[in-house]
């Protein structure tokens, strides 16, 4: 085998070897993505559960009473949004998740943090805004992240990973007819 023939052998090798690197970093770039993904799909899985299982619960401990309707008066105070004394506990409607915590597991295995904030809204100039009053609406805003050191569910910024929440709020209302 001459020069020529021993350099072209070694470019292709050269060439086969960069081509191999490129193929497996593409292949990690799409695994990570695909894992991301999947995590993100769980954690707005379950964030959909419990909204669904707050819409169920009467807007007030008040309005478990439905035979009449009920003036702002009757409602929890905002500075008492969450569990009562009376709960032990136990969530019975819908302002008791204010500063409630929990920690629900995916089917994947993955610990996920849920935390919730419940607070009245009121209709100024066609926006809701938040309220310190009793009002016959309640927001609920409910953020889903991973419970690790190392984030699953992240964005890079600048090259680093920062965990990222999953955030979505709804309004609940109040409604009585005769």
């Amino acid at each position: 085998m001459n020069t020529g023939q021993t350099m072209l052998t070694m470019g292709a090798l050269m060439l086969l070897s960069y081509t191999v690197l490129n193929f497996n970093r593409s292949l990690s770039n799409t695994d990570i993505s695909l894992s991301q993904n999947r995590y993100r799909m769980e954690a707005l899985s379950i964030l959909n559960t419990h909204i669904q299982r707050a819409t169920q619960y009467y807007f007030d401990e008040a309005s478990v009473d439905t035979s009449n309707g009920k003036n702002l008066t009757d409602f929890t105070l905002p500075n008492n949004l969450g569990l009562e004394t009376n709960d032990a506990g136990i969530i019975d409607d819908f302002d008791d998740y204010n500063n409630y915590t929990l920690n629900d597991t995916g089917r994947s295995g993955v610990i996920y943090k849920v935390t919730f904030a419940v607070n009245y809204m009121k209709l100024a100039g066609g926006n809701l805004i938040a309220h310190g009053g009793r009002t016959y609406n309640k927001r609920m805003t409910v953020s889903v992240m991973d419970n690790y050191n190392d984030p699953l569910i992240y964005k890079q910024v600048n090259g680093l990973k920062v965990k990222d929440t999953l955030t979505v709020s709804f309004i609940k209302s109040y409604w009585f007819y005769n």
